[in-house]
């Protein structure tokens, strides 16, 4: 599967690249064995310039990214991680860890989208991990058709890194 890339840029300058990738590394030998068809991919949501809060109008093209990808490779499941490394810019008031943060912004946007256009045989699911300082937050998008293979990965996720 060839990587799927964009970079978006804000109206007020900052640069985002999306890359969607093949993306295996979640996942168990045993579980990479039954995976048929199915190809796992990977998002990768990077800022390269610039330091202001993200615009409605970057979300809304980061989710039509996501939204276009997934309609055209039918047999894909799409996994997001939440990064907690990258501190979200005027959010230090708050006090939402940026991956719990991240996690329900995305979750929220997955709704909003689906819900405009229509969208009811697609699932998100959220797995979420207790790590030893923080917790970690894993989206799984998938068809419901792939819902046994979306199963696996929850599971692999969480016997993966829930240790």
């Amino acid at each position: 599967m060839e990587s799927f890339v964009r970079i978006f840029r804000s109206l007020t300058g900052d640069v985002y690249h999306i890359t969607l990738s093949e993306d295996h590394g979640v996942l168990s030998s045993e579980a990479i064995n039954t995976l048929n068809d199915v190809d796992i991919v990977g998002v990768e949501l990077r800022r390269l310039v610039g330091n202001n809060a993200t615009g409605q109008e970057v979300l809304s093209a980061i989710e039509n990214t996501i939204a276009e990808f997934f309609i055209e490779h039918e047999n894909a499941i799409i996994c997001y991680y939440c990064d907690f490394i990258n501190p979200i810019p005027h959010t230090s008031k708050n006090s939402m860890p940026p991956q719990e943060y991240r996690s329900r912004l995305f979750d929220k946007m997955f709704q909003r989208y689906c819900q405009q256009h229509g969208i009811t045989d697609v699932q998100l699911s959220v797995v979420e991990i207790n790590g030893i300082n923080e917790k970690y937050y894993f989206h799984v998008i998938y068809r419901k058709s792939h819902s046994s293979v979306a199963s696996i990965i929850g599971r692999d996720l969480r016997e993966g890194f829930d240790k």
